[in-house]
């Protein structure tokens, strides 16, 4: 079987753009499934922004993890033809997705060199800590691409594409060699958003059919374990007026009147609560992300039922509440059990409790004692199942204060989920789900992770994507190169390379304080 095949879907949005011989041909390759990949605003956005310059053509690539078989959304399947492939990575194991699809391609660029298609990559993973991907892309954007996503393409149709790059402030060859600023979008309201997305009327999206809306950037809280707030600060947020306009032009080309608002920090921004009034009002449904626990009223969970969401989604991520303020989720935690039971008078189908165990220096009893305690409180509840707790391991990322733990602080973890399973399956209305800790120390690893981590993610993405694929990968290192992981870093190489405005004492500072 070919790995690239052209797959046709019945897709909402088509752009049919013929391209001309001399027109700039650029590759979007999410390596995830199609029904996964079109949550991504950057392939929804950049498809479209694209297609809307003159002189260049964009071409989608989706990966079907089930049958190893790189998709061919639109006719370009001859990779060799095109000027570059920007590649959009969210998360850490994507890279072993990445450089697999890269591989059987024979486009990794330790063997390719710098000769086209030139394989640029960005994203939330790649903006925190590029090194890893050294041996599998040319360059990387750190950072926000809005504002020069334009000059990129055009950048890309130069001959020596490469050399042009580098006059970019936020782009790097690999392996880099001097500190790379990020990019930055100050006004979001200018920023290209698409409105013209694309589904496949035949496979429905991991988050539903509905028009996808990012309200906004980072988030004010900065809390303690979370990357994507720290890379994406400070707080920024779309206006009202340019939402609405946005929402009326998109809604047109959904197969659904309904929105599905991106955000960290939904409530933060200042006219949301007007912004569902109006959306009832024009009886448009939304979806909203996971909420704070402090930003939940009465009123607003009616106003969430009425949006038409079954599920009303809190992230707490911890019940000990001498914690939950040095995190950042400062809550009451009878506020907590309110909120559940007033989403069951709401009639709500369940409701899903984020958690994250692991946090250093917190006694498992303690830990554990709460979660028994505000079950305990909540036993009258007969709907089964009716409360769904994810508990998450704590991955140590970069750009948080956990990342001077090492990455195998998240194997001491078996015990800590096992116990919370022990409880769970106590009372009839929880369920309970994790991700297992072995993931998510596969996972740290990359994200703590050097160039050399880099020959580790080309032989995992080789031997197969699973646990024994990773270990395999894992032992093939020296120890010399995989110290970190057991250790820790004496000096964060990321931090030396990548120039996020965030200054190292704060979290260094802030760490020493978590654990004390």
């Amino acid at each position: 079987m070919n790995f690239v095949i052209r797959r046709i879907r019945k897709e909402t949005v088509r752009f049919e753009k013929k391209g001309r011989p001399g027109n700039i041909k650029v590759g979007i390759l999410i390596p995830m499934p199609y029904s996964a990949a079109v949550n991504s605003l950057f392939f929804q956005t950049s498809y479209e922004y694209i297609n809307s310059l003159e002189g260049a053509v964009a071409y989608r690539y989706v990966y079907d993890v089930k049958n190893d078989i790189l998709e061919a959304l639109d006719m370009e399947t001859n990779f060799n033809s095109l000027d570059a492939i920007l590649i959009s990575l969210s998360f850490e194991l994507d890279y072993v997705v990445l450089a697999r699809i890269l591989d059987k391609l024979g486009l990794l660029h330790r063997y390719k060199g710098y000769k086209k298609p030139i394989l640029i990559a960005g994203g939330i993973a790649v903006t925190s800590n590029p090194l890893p991907l050294s041996g599998i892309v040319d360059a990387v954007v750190i950072g926000e691409v809005d504002d020069i996503l334009e000059d990129l393409v055009y950048t890309v149709g130069e001959d020596n594409p490469l050399n042009h790059l580098e006059n970019f402030y936020c782009i790097s060859t690999l392996p880099i060699r001097d500190r790379v600023r990020r990019c930055f979008t100050k006004d979001l309201n200018r920023a290209p958003h698409s409105v013209n997305q694309f589904y496949d009327m035949d496979e429905e999206p991991v988050y539903g059919y509905g028009m996808r809306i990012e309200l906004s950037r980072g988030c004010p809280y900065l809390c303690a374990f979370c990357m994507e707030g720290h890379i994406q600060h400070p707080f920024r947020y779309r206006a009202m007026e340019v939402v609405w306009r946005m929402i009326e032009k998109g809604l047109g080309n959904s197969i659904t009147k309904k929105v599905i608002f991106y955000s960290l920090a939904l409530f933060s921004v200042p006219f949301m609560d007007r912004l569902i009034e109006k959306l009832i009002e024009n009886s448009i449904k939304a979806s909203l992300p996971s909420l704070r626990v402090d930003h939940i009223t009465k009123e607003r969970l009616e106003s969430i039922r009425e949006l038409g969401q079954r599920t009303v989604t809190i992230a707490p991520e911890t019940l000990v509440k001498s914690l939950a303020c040095s995190i950042g989720k400062c809550y009451d935690i009878g506020h907590l059990e309110n909120i559940i039971s007033e989403s069951l008078r709401c009639s709500f189908e369940h409701v899903k409790l984020y958690l994250i165990t692991g946090f250093p220096k917190l006694d498992l009893n303690e830990e554990i004692n709460e979660f028994k305690r505000i079950l305990s409180k909540l036993s009258w509840v007969k709907k089964a199942r009716f409360l769904r707790i994810v508990l998450n391991p704590l991955i140590p990322k970069p750009w948080t204060p956990y990342q001077f733990l090492p990455p195998a602080a998240v194997l001491n973890l078996a015990e800590n989920i096992n116990k919370y399973y022990k409880e769970a399956r106590k009372f009839t209305f929880v369920r309970i789900e994790s991700y297992n800790h072995k993931w998510a120390f596969a996972q740290a690893v990359i994200a703590q992770g050097n160039e050399e981590i880099s020959d580790l993610i080309i032989n995992w993405g080789r031997y197969g994507f699973s646990l024994n694929g990773f270990y395999r990968a894992l032992r093939s290192l020296n120890k010399e190169s995989t110290s970190f992981i057991y250790h820790g870093w004496e000096e964060l190489p990321w931090y030396k390379f990548i120039d996020m405005g965030l200054p190292i004492d704060y979290f260094k500072m802030r760490y020493h304080y978590l654990i004390n």
